[in-house]
């Protein structure tokens, strides 16, 4: 090997050393950790999070971690942080309704998104949240685009209802967040209705 190789074999070697596979600021959402050290970046902290090793900001935890309040452990439905990554329920004609809980929006950024696929014409679609106490946590119904259709309104103490009624076939989704930013524990209903009283 001429030594003209062996010195940009040299550098190589050593910019590969020096290169780390981090973005210094990954933000709130969670990121996978490393299989190996360094499992994260500084000022992250490599958390449990239902059943799968995520990076958090060192000052936030992900779902299903400690609050105030306790946060419940939904980790069955994470990650469910955007449209991209909503969980699919099977709410429709061979399942109408469908009830999730306990259900968590923690950290207080958080948001959870769930997907129903409509089959059946002018049908309607109610999302409920329901918590026993602290923040409101609030929903809405989005269309395919994400743009949205119905906007969560409180319906009673410690609930809050958004519903729309004679909606075409295909997929919809409900979000779920701290319209006050704050974390809290909710329960979740999914209901094909049609209509919204």
């Amino acid at each position: 090997m001429t030594s003209r190789a062996l010195l940009l074999l040299a550098v190589g070697a050593a910019a590969l050393a020096a290169c780390s596979p981090y973005d210094p600021d990954l933000g709130a959402a969670p990121y996978l950790c490393a299989s190996q050290a360094p499992r994260c970046p500084d000022d992250y902290t490599c958390l449990e999070d239902g059943g799968r090793p995520v990076c958090v900001p060192s000052s936030v935890a992900p779902d299903g971690r400690t609050g105030p309040p306790a946060c419940a452990t939904d980790g069955v439905l994470e990650p469910n942080d955007s449209i991209n990554q909503a969980y699919q329920t099977d709410v429709g004609p061979g399942v109408p309704m469908r009830m999730y809980s306990p259900l968590s929006v923690c950290p207080a950024s958080d948001k959870d998104f769930f997907q129903i696929n409509i089959a059946v014409v002018n049908k309607g679609i109610r999302v409920v949240t329901r918590w026993d106490s602290g923040a409101p946590i609030t929903c809405d119904l989005l269309n395919a685009s994400a743009v949205p259709i119905a906007k969560g309104a409180a319906m009673g103490p410690g609930a809050i209802r958004a519903c729309v009624t004679n909606l075409p076939t295909g997929i919809y989704y409900a979000v779920v967040f701290s319209d006050q930013g704050l974390q809290n524990n909710y329960n979740l209903e999914l209901t094909l209705v049609d209509n919204c009283l």
